[in-house]
């Protein structure tokens, strides 16, 4: 509790009004409960309600985070949100970002707090690294950022584990909710959590904490790379290939990623893949003169000639 407390005035500037995120799991449940036993106060519990599961499941989960705001003598907010075609984790999320912005925006909180902790950094991680990725995706869940031009996320339980959360629970003698879709292992994070990560639990007790620690310092190393990758200049017409030959790979591949960002929508460019970039970069730091086009996502061109790289369309 001391841990979630700390961080909390730490990300809020000593403590400011809040909008604590809570799905009336272990989790949101236990990140209230601390933030209430720590003396905090003028902090609202917000529970955003979607159709991804049974109208009966997801009201009796909305009740329990009402039911924890009450008995904290907290302010309830609720909205509720309606998933469409595509991805729907994907749109759940980006969904839910936006309700909980709108709500605080309405009440004029600057914080919202969600219960991310240790355990979700660490199968974060594992998924990056199954997908061959680099400092960006390395980096797994930030302590902090923008939710908006007036509202900002915070993680104040990044420090803690899954256990530790259901404890505290316990000792507050809180029951929580379980939601099943965690125990669904055709789901590559469910897969992993109740496979190989609670393996690894039980041979390392302290890995979670320590790969938190490990998301913080790749998420420095992301800010260095992208330091430089500035000063190469994404927007740039063209660059003479020999200032990009000597580049690192690390940061070779993030200045196409960022120059191929500024060129296209947000969508297109996230259907670059590793494999695309990796090609042009290696046809860039080789010692071939031969001119070379790929076509990349969105009508976007890289053209690779003997003395100068350039996007074209």
């Amino acid at each position: 509790m001391r841990r979630i407390m700390l961080s909390w005035r730490r990300l809020t500037g000593g403590g400011a009004p809040t909008l604590v995120a809570c799905s009336g799991g272990a989790d949101s449940s236990a990140l209230a409960l601390a933030l209430a036993s720590g003396g905090a106060g003028s902090c609202t519990i917000a529970h955003i309600v979607h159709d991804l599961r049974p109208r009966a499941e997801a009201e009796a989960d909305r009740d329990s985070a009402r039911d924890l705001a009450a008995r904290l003598a907290w302010d309830f907010r609720e909205a509720e949100i309606r998933i469409g075609p595509g991805n729907p984790e994907s749109q759940a999320r980006s969904q839910r970002y936006a309700a909980l912005q709108s709500l605080a925006e309405e009440r004029a909180i600057g914080f919202v707090a969600t219960a991310h902790h240790a355990d979700d950094q660490l199968e974060t991680l594992v998924m990056a690294l199954l997908r061959g990725t680099g400092p960006a995706g390395l980096r797994g869940a930030a302590r902090s950022r923008p939710l908006g031009d007036r509202v900002r996320l915070i993680r104040p339980m990044l420090g803690c584990t899954r256990s530790e959360a259901e404890a505290l629970c316990a000792l507050a003698g809180h029951e929580w909710r379980e939601d099943d879709t965690n125990r669904d292992t055709s789901r590559l994070r469910a897969a992993l959590r109740h496979g190989p990560l609670a393996e690894i639990r039980a041979l390392r007790p302290e890995g979670a904490r320590r790969a938190a620690r490990t998301a913080r310092l790749m998420r420095d190393a992301h800010a260095m790379v992208g330091s430089i990758v500035e000063r190469l200049d994404p927007g740039a017409d063209e660059w003479p290939r020999d200032a990009l030959r000597d580049q690192p790979e690390l940061v070779l591949g993030e200045l196409l990623r960022e120059g191929a960002r500024r060129r296209l929508d947000g969508a297109r460019a996230d259907r670059l893949t590793g494999a695309l970039v990796d090609q042009a970069a290696h046809a860039i730091r080789s010692d071939s003169t031969d001119s070379k086009r790929f076509d990349w996502p969105g009508g976007l061109t890289l053209e690779v000639h003997a003395r100068h790289v350039r996007f074209a369309r």
